[in-house]
């Protein structure tokens, strides 16, 4: 074999390799998990998602069937339901990130902070 065969046969080698284990790689991450707080800005509900402000950054939260909803302060809460929740009202969602999103796994929210 000549050197540029050989370098192709490695080069090609390389991209079929990265090719198979890059979906390997990005499958094995875990989702950072987080939680957001702030005001309640705007609800969606077609698109199953609220806006949280605090201070000057607003930030998306995503919520499903599965998202618990309390009402609430952390020691005396409250089971509830979305349709509970109001705008300007506090809110603590904990969950896992999908990007720059929280997707909810539960929320607790109050009038005030």
């Amino acid at each position: 074999m000549t050197r540029s065969k050989l370098t192709r046969l490695v080069l090609c080698l390389g991209i079929v390799a990265g090719i198979t284990l890059a979906p390997a790689a990005a499958a094995g991450k875990k989702a950072k998990k987080g939680q957001i707080t702030g005001t309640v800005h705007m609800i969606d509900k077609d698109k199953s998602t609220l806006t949280v402000t605090k201070g000057n950054v607003s930030r998306q939260v995503v919520y499903n069937s599965d998202t618990k909803w309390l009402m609430g302060t952390q020691a005396s809460n409250k089971p509830a339901t979305f349709d509970d929740l109001k705008e300007n009202w506090y809110i603590n969602c904990e969950g896992t990130f999908d990007g720059v999103k929280l997707v909810a796994s539960a929320c607790r929210f109050r009038e005030s902070k």
